[in-house]
């Protein structure tokens, strides 16, 4: 079999770095990105090509360089949506640049990659995109909402192309990490940032504080095993190792942790609807049976 060719996105550090390295070590070819390409020597020097790429581009910039990308091998196999990071502060304190750039990059940035490599997946008539969404998506977290909101959107994003893109061949799943041992939460990376307004009222004990502060708290004692985690990604989006002879999911949980919180959140909704059932579903007309 020929060797794949991938595209990723955000591989300064972390998921992506090091989903880059296994992947060539795998014997398929990479086109890492990041902002700045000076972060990408090491996966350049590993024999990936490497490209400066700011998702917030916008849609016309996205298309130069899917076609650059493109150009490269002459085709795309599998597009990994990996760049992002966490905005921080309770809702009401994060101002609407905040709040819009937080989605920028979580969701309209992907939105844009999706639709500049599109057209290449669609006349192949094939290829593979996985899209990065958090364990985050399933549960609002007080101090991590609008963080949490972004990566609710990129899980039903997900879901709606996996429907709108199967008959063309092309296959799509969300990846929901739970915490893995990353420099997402590490602040000198720039993957978390905190709103620069500040109400008093939210000072002190509060929960949007506690949420904040267990991102510290946790930071460098994430349970996840990136190294461990990327081997699944790989075997997953490439149906080979632990995921032969399976179908590319539509969610991928990844990690024990993202497993327990996501059961546990479905088992909580289950209850929830049974417990309302008797008063929020007779409201149909009358003559519909």
């Amino acid at each position: 079999m020929a060797p794949r060719v991938w595209f990723i996105t955000g591989c300064s550090t972390g998921f992506g770095r090091e989903l880059a390295l296994q992947v060539l070590q795998r014997g398929d070819k990479v086109i890492a990105t990041a902002r700045k390409v000076s972060s990408l020597e090491e996966l350049e020097a590993a024999g990936a090509k490497v490209l400066a790429v700011d998702v917030t581009a916008g849609l016309d910039a996205l298309k130069k360089i899917a076609a650059t990308a493109h150009g490269f091998y002459g085709r795309i196999d599998i597009l990994v949506n990996n760049a992002g990071y966490v905005a921080s502060g309770s809702l009401e304190e994060m101002t609407p640049e905040e709040s819009f750039s937080q989605f920028n990059t979580n969701v309209f940035g992907l939105l844009n990659v999706n639709r500049a490599f599109l057209p290449y997946f669609r006349a192949q008539r094939s290829g593979i995109i996985a899209n990065v969404s958090s364990i985050g998506g399933w549960a609002g977290s007080p101090g991590v909402g609008m963080y949490c909101a972004s990566k609710w959107a990129v899980s039903g994003i997900s879901e709606t192309m996996t429907g709108e893109l199967a008959e063309f061949g092309i296959k799509v799943t969300c990846i929901e990490p739970g915490y893995f041992r990353s420099n997402l939460l590490t602040e000198s990376n720039r993957s978390v940032t905190d709103s620069k307004s500040v109400i008093s009222d939210y000072e002190g004990d509060t929960a949007a504080r506690r949420g904040v502060k267990l991102l510290e708290d946790v930071n460098r004692k994430q349970p996840g095993d990136v190294v461990k985690g990327c081997r699944v990604i790989i075997d997953v989006l490439t149906q080979s190792g632990s995921a032969e002879g399976r179908e590319i999911p539509v969610r991928l949980a990844l990690g024990a942790d993202a497993y327990g919180a996501i059961k546990g959140k479905c088992e909580e909704t289950i209850k929830l609807l049974d417990e309302w059932k008797d008063v929020t579903t007779p409201t149909n007309h009358d003559d519909v049976a």
